[in-house]
Formats: C-alpha cells, sequence, structure tokens
C-alpha cells in the first residue's frame, strides 16, 4: 500500500503531522508569551506618545510637525539638510549621531508631489500590496479563506490615508515592506529587489529584510540574486556615507545628542507599540496579549518560503522592538505591523494541528490505491 500524505487541505500547514512533544512544546511557548504578556502588562507607561510641550505645527504635534515644518521649509525653496538640521535644533532633537537625522528621500519626493499627492502615492501602492497579497494568499495549496487575510493587511494599513502619518518615515516604510513581500519569489527576485532598495532609501531600518532575502538567495545559490542583493546592500552603505559626510557641514558640536536606543521594554513593550500602531488600537491593550502570539503561531504554520521569510521578518523586528526601541519610538511597530496579523487567520488550523497531535487524533489523509 502507498504510504499515507497528507491531504492539499492539510499540506500546507507545518504543524499537521508534527510529533506530540514537539506539539506540546509549541503549546507550552504559546502559553508562556500570554502569561508573560499579561504578567509584564500592556499598554500604560510603556508607550509615550507626544507631549503638550511637544513641538507643534499647523495643527500637528511632535514628530508628525516636525517633519511637516521640514517639508514647508523644502516648498519654499530651502534644501533639505538646512532645512531639517534648523528645525530639530530650534525643537531640542538631537542632531547625533547622523543618523538622528532622516536620510533624505522621502522629504525630497514630497517636497515634489505636495502632501496631498503623497498621500494619493502611498494610499495606491497600499492598494497595490493589498491585491498582491490577496493573490499571494489564493495559492492552491492554501485553505480558500487564507485570502481573508489580505483584509487585515488592508485595515492596518489605514494610516496611509491620514496627512498626518504619510510624514513618518516607518508608515512608507512599512507599506514598502508589504509590497515587497508580497512580490517576493526566489524564483524571480528582482521587483521585491527593486521595492525594498526604495525602502532602504527613506528608512535604514529595513535593512534586515534585505539581509534576510540575501541570505536566502545565497542558500539558494542563486549567484545573480546574491550579486543583486549585495549590490543594494553597497549602495546603501555609499547612501549612508554621503547622508554622514553631507550633514557634517550643517551639525555643530554642541548640538543634542540622542539618549540611545537602549529600551530593554522586553515582550510586553513590544505588544504595547503593536497595540497603539495597528487597527487593534481601538480595543483594550490587553486584546495583544493572545492576539500576537495566535498571529506568530499561524506564521509557523505556513509550510512555504513565503511563510518562513514572514516569521523570522516578525521575530526580528519584535526582537529589535523589546531591545532597542524606548516608549516614543513607538511607531517603529508600523515597519511590520501591516502584514502581522495576516497570520491569524492560519492560527485556528495550527491549533487543531497542534490539538490533533496532542491527543494523537491523525489529520484527514488521503489513501492512494494500492
Amino acid at each position: 500500500m502507498a504510504q499515507i500524505a497528507p491531504t492539499a487541505a492539510t499540506g500546507w500547514n507545518r504543524f499537521s503531522a508534527i510529533p506530540r512533544l514537539w506539539a506540546a512544546a509549541v503549546l507550552v511557548l504559546l502559553a508562556a508569551l500570554m502569561v508573560a504578556g499579561w504578567s509584564g502588562g500592556v499598554g500604560g507607561k510603556r508607550v509615550q506618545p507626544a507631549k503638550p510641550t511637544s513641538m507643534k505645527f499647523e495643527g500637528m504635534v511632535g514628530d508628525h510637525a516636525l517633519y511637516l515644518n521640514i517639508l514647508r521649509k523644502m516648498e519654499a525653496g530651502q534644501s533639505y539638510y538646512p532645512a531639517a538640521t534648523e528645525t530639530q535644533r530650534a525643537h531640542r532633537y538631537p542632531l547625533h549621531p547622523f543618523f538622528t537625522v532622516r536620510l533624505p528621500t522621502q522629504a525630497e519626493i514630497m517636497a515634489v508631489i505636495g502632501l496631498r499627492g503623497s498621500v494619493a502615492l502611498l494610499t495606491l501602492t497600499g492598494l497595490a500590496a493589498f491585491l498582491l497579497w490577496r493573490k499571494r494568499l489564493m495559492a492552491d495549496d492554501l485553505p480558500p479563506y487564507a485570502r481573508l487575510g489580505a483584509f487585515l493587511i488592508a485595515v492596518n494599513m489605514s494610516q496611509i490615508v491620514s496627512r498626518h502619518w504619510v510624514l513618518m518615515h516607518e508608515v512608507v516604510a512599512g507599506v514598502l515592506i508589504a509590497l515587497a513581500l508580497a512580490l517576493y519569489r526566489p524564483a524571480r527576485p528582482w521587483p521585491a529587489m527593486a521595492v525594498i532598495a526604495l525602502a532602504l532609501a527613506m528608512r535604514e531600518t529595513v535593512l534586515p529584510v534585505a539581509m534576510l532575502l540575501g541570505l536566502f538567495a545565497l542558500i539558494d545559490r542563486d549567484w545573480r540574486a546574491a550579486a543583486g542583493w549585495l549590490g543594494i546592500g553597497l549602495g546603501f552603505l555609499a547612501l549612508m556615507a554621503w547622508h554622514a559626510t553631507t550633514l557634517t557641514a550643517f551639525v555643530r558640536p554642541d548640538d543634542m545628542t540622542t539618549p540611545g536606543w537602549s529600551g530593554m521594554g522586553g515582550w510586553s513593550a513590544y505588544l504595547s507599540f503593536v497595540h497603539v500602531s495597528s487597527a487593534f488600537r481601538f480595543l483594550p491593550a490587553w486584546t495583544m496579549v493572545p492576539v500576537v502570539p495566535l498571529a506568530l503561531l499561524g506564521w509557523a504554520a505556513w509550510r512555504s518560503r513565503l511563510g518562513t521569510t514572514m516569521l523570522i521578518v516578525q521575530l526580528g523586528y519584535a526582537a529589535m522592538l523589546m531591545l532597542f526601541a524606548r516608549p516614543n519610538n513607538f511607531y517603529w511597530a508600523m515597519l511590520i505591523e501591516p502584514t502581522l496579523f495576516v497570520g491569524l487567520i492560519f492560527a485556528p488550523a495550527a491549533l487543531l494541528a497542534l490539538y490533533r497531535s496532542i491527543r494523537a487524533v491523525p489529520s484527514p489523509v488521503s489513501v492512494p490505491a494500492v
């Protein structure tokens, strides 16, 4: 008799044939994350939004006001670097080290097309990401309901229609990351490569995604793709070097220095940042305690290169937020929250498969003819 194999209904699920011991370990880890989130507390002082004393400009507050002020100066004819350094100095923003000043790419684009044009362009980009993700989630090996995950992306990119949030580099970079990952195919890496290159030119914190996809190219021994990713990395280093050199003409020795990025807020801080940066901000903060671990479990369940990529990306940025983000850096979560909650679509099937493994209940199988 031929060997019993999972059907297409369960073949996508990495947990459909997991040994009982491993299933128990996964469930224990899931429970531990929920307990850690609950005991550590979510929200409250773990997130520090703009203060009443923060910078204000044209109805905006804090970093929104800062970037809008810089944009208005550029629209009036001033170059980016004097506009950025003068504004940050005047409102007691740090100018040391050099990466406390954002790369000029996003501001230069917005100065050309305006704030309304920027909202329209980012909205179209978000729509493209939504449609491409829906297509990826309609793969033959996935259950029909998987395509609904694209709507979780749409809901969690709602900030892109706001003139406030389009000014934030993390929002723009987050939409571009979502678009690039929807485009990513190992056999055809160039579209994703181009989008990631653009995102890197706007926010250097996109670098881990580029490094991961470059690593996959090396693992696949796709030397052309690996060379492409290496070229993007070298181009990024050249851009950062030029940025640092250009700033030296505008920064003074007595300008403020950043307090650093050593938040060490841990798991509860990460949950808090995700809560306030996502569509779940309208619900109590404690909802993140079960929801985020279940979303990560769902991504872990999808047995595919894209599913593995998404899990690594989410865990990598979670580690960055837990270790380095201060309470007022909560908006870093916008880099990955558009795609995080897609994992919820896969979570029920993942839990059922783990339950079956614990109870030694076989998954639905197909028995080919002898």
